[in-house]
């Protein structure tokens, strides 16, 4: 215990992360229905019309299903919704089944464009110099995963063999960072440069990783059994703390406030990032019966925490919204199989 403490203690020299999947860079001041608040995406089922996404407004009130009603007549957003993200006045709306992004105004939910060239079961999107860049599982399983390159002035699209898996994606300092594991598949991070559409590097890391962001110049990894710090001036790993075997499954590892927050099973975990010792005991749990979706979608933003519950995967189903001391301030009724918090403000 007291190596993987001293080991931590090379984490906690720098302050941790925003949540991957809170509100992007280049948010200008905009006015607009949707402009304050929490976007909820349900990635809905087989059924072509579940996909949907819910809005919670910063006043506590609930919107159901905002891009049909906004957009009665525009396409369709398709389903098995995977994620989103922003670059300025946009929102993009990955459906995996679809193979397409649905390109909305982020603030008044109004229809733009609809890209559907060159994805096969496409994952998560970041934007930078002008471009959107967005992971594809390709064929699950075999590392042959993909970029598609998507050109924001008129959204053409190519595509850049990775040669690896290939699941979320941020960008820093010039590069992307790719996390090359889902699912126990992969044990690394690639760094990309869009500058030439070349793999830099790949890190080794000797596990699965599952979640993952930067803060203060270095790149934060939960694995399976261990996270990992990565120095992104030289991209090597800095530090590692392994996780305890109570620890075992950990995941949605992100900061606010000074805590950093994970969560194993339907429990959340939090400490401080000076501290150089992993918790004991979860900071609160919730009570889940769905048989996959426990824990399905999480995150933390002002003060709060956002969880999302999967349900029976066939029927709307709930999101919690919890103070960051674990008192439950509201529940939510939302769509089919709520996975993730997107932050507009």
């Amino acid at each position: 215990m007291k190596l993987r403490n001293s080991l931590f203690a090379l984490l906690a020299g720098s302050l941790f992360f925003v949540s991957c999947s809170s509100d992007d860079d280049n948010t200008p001041v905009a006015s607009g229905a949707y402009a304050n608040g929490t976007f909820v995406l349900n990635e809905g089922n087989s059924n072509p019309s579940s996909g949907t996404v819910s809005f919670i407004g910063n006043n506590g009130a609930l919107e159901q299903d905002i891009y049909t009603a906004v957009n009665p007549d525009a396409p369709a957003i398709g389903t098995y919704l995977q994620s989103m993200f922003f670059s300025d006045d946009y929102a993009f709306i990955i459906s995996g089944q679809a193979n397409k992004i649905t390109v909305v105004d982020r603030y008044t939910f109004e229809f733009v464009a609809s890209i559907d060239t060159d994805f096969t079961n496409p994952r998560y999107g970041v934007v930078i110099n002008g471009k959107a860049y967005v992971t594809n599982t390709n064929d699950y399983g075999l590392a042959d995963d993909f970029l598609t390159v998507i050109n924001l002035e008129d959204f053409s699209t190519t595509t850049v063999d990775l040669n690896n898996y290939a699941e979320r994606v941020l960008a820093e300092n010039g590069k992307l960072y790719i996390a090359n594991g889902y699912y126990g598949s992969g044990t690394s991070i690639t760094v990309f440069n869009p500058a030439n559409n070349t793999v830099d590097t790949v890190i080794e890391l000797g596990d699965s990783p599952n979640s993952f962001d930067e803060q203060d110049g270095a790149l934060y990894v939960m694995g399976d059994s261990k996270i990992s710090r990565i120095n992104l001036s030289n991209n090597t790993v800095s530090g590692t703390i392994e996780l305890t075997e109570a620890l075992a499954g950990a995941k949605n590892l992100t900061i606010q406030d000074g805590n950093i927050y994970f969560t194993v099973d339907t429990a959340v975990y939090s400490f401080s990032v000076n501290s150089n010792t992993l918790p004991i005991e979860a900071a609160f749990s919730y009570e889940s019966n769905s048989a996959w979706g426990a824990m399905y979608g999480f995150n933390v933003y002002a003060g709060r925490i956002y969880i999302a519950d999967g349900g029976d995967f066939s029927s709307d189903s709930e999101v919690y919204v919890y103070g960051s001391n674990g008192t439950l301030i509201n529940t939510y009724d939302v769509g089919v199989g709520p996975n993730s918090f997107y932050f507009n403000n």
